[in-house]
């Protein structure tokens, strides 16, 4: 399974439901899990939805995916060993916060830290 963690989307995310994802409410945020064949589709959904300056990660067998929307449009990366000195820069800029590493700062969200290694 694919992991991601979503906040400020509207409840049109319950649509992906009908599709085969696992969508589970915190707050006023969600935890998404999706098979690796609805990757593309997850992808597609959360570009319409992810705002300038934001960004969008989703934990996959082999690594992260990191979607951001940036001035330039929307950057894709795929990090191995949660090691990508250029997506580490980009969310401490975007959230103007340092942190140790990639896997450090996604180990942060509790829907993730029971699920990376």
């Amino acid at each position: 399974m694919h992991y991601s963690y979503v906040m400020g989307i509207s409840n049109e995310i319950h649509a992906l439901k009908n599709s085969g994802f696992i969508i589970e409410r915190f707050g006023s945020n969600y935890g998404v899990a999706f098979p690796k064949e609805k990757a593309y589709e997850w992808e597609q959904f959360i570009i319409k939805y992810l705002e300038l300056g934001y960004w969008n990660e989703y934990l996959s067998d082999d690594g992260v995916i990191f979607l951001f929307h940036l001035e330039d449009g929307i950057k894709r990366y795929d990090v191995k060993d949660y090691n990508n000195d250029e997506v580490l820069s980009l969310c401490e800029k975007l959230c103007e916060r340092k942190f140790k590493s990639i896997k450090d700062m996604l180990k942060e969200n509790h829907y993730y830290s029971d699920k990376i290694d």
